[in-house]
């Protein structure tokens, strides 16, 4: 089972997604338990001013999804990144965690597709704050999502007793468009 919001690509739909979760959540007798949230524009930003062929972004995309810090190192040291880019793709690993962190991450790149995908999370946390659901909330750069047709913002939700996430979910504005209908979508 899940819910799709189609049609609207603004901080708005993300947050009445995730407030949606957190809703289902509680309803369901959850008291604890996390909802992090990612978004895959930050490491496309980066990966796409460095230039790397696409079988490099795979594999950066791929290590840094598993969380693979030390092969994200060897990867790019054999690479002609420029050092500035090579501190972002190694700070990955220390790009989770609260509010703060998004701004630790901001000073980390001028890139602006980067520096969206930071303000569209610092809204969603906004609106969350209004709902009093931002406790419910962390952040994760580095979750990127095995599945290539997310857009955006990517959440994952975790609670004690189980070993994986409980509910997935993120943003897909291209996947429509194979059915017949370009359409901006978020859902989980």
């Amino acid at each position: 089972e899940g819910a799709e919001l189609i049609g609207d690509n603004t901080s708005d739909a993300d947050a009445e997604i995730v407030v949606m979760v957190i809703d289902a959540m509680l309803t369901a007798g959850l008291k604890e338990f996390q909802i992090e949230i990612g978004q895959v524009d930050f490491f496309n930003g980066i990966v796409e001013e460095t230039g790397v062929d696409d079988d490099t972004k795979e594999k950066l995309h791929e290590l840094i999804e598993i969380k693979n810090f030390f092969g994200v190192e060897e990867l790019i040291s054999d690479t002609d990144i420029p050092e500035d880019k090579k501190k972002v793709f190694l700070s990955f690993s220390e790009l989770f965690g609260s509010l703060d962190m998004l701004d630790r991450a901001a000073a980390l790149t001028s890139n602006k597709k980067a520096l969206k995908a930071l303000e569209r999370l610092v809204k969603l946390y906004h609106i969350l704050e209004e709902y009093g659901y931002e406790k419910y909330v962390s952040f994760d750069l580095g979750m990127l999502s095995n599945f290539h047709y997310y857009t955006g913002v990517i959440l994952k939700a975790y609670t004690y007793g189980t070993g994986d996430a409980i509910v997935t979910g993120g943003g897909y504005d291209s996947l429509i468009k194979q059915y017949g209908k370009s359409a901006p979508a978020i859902g989980f």
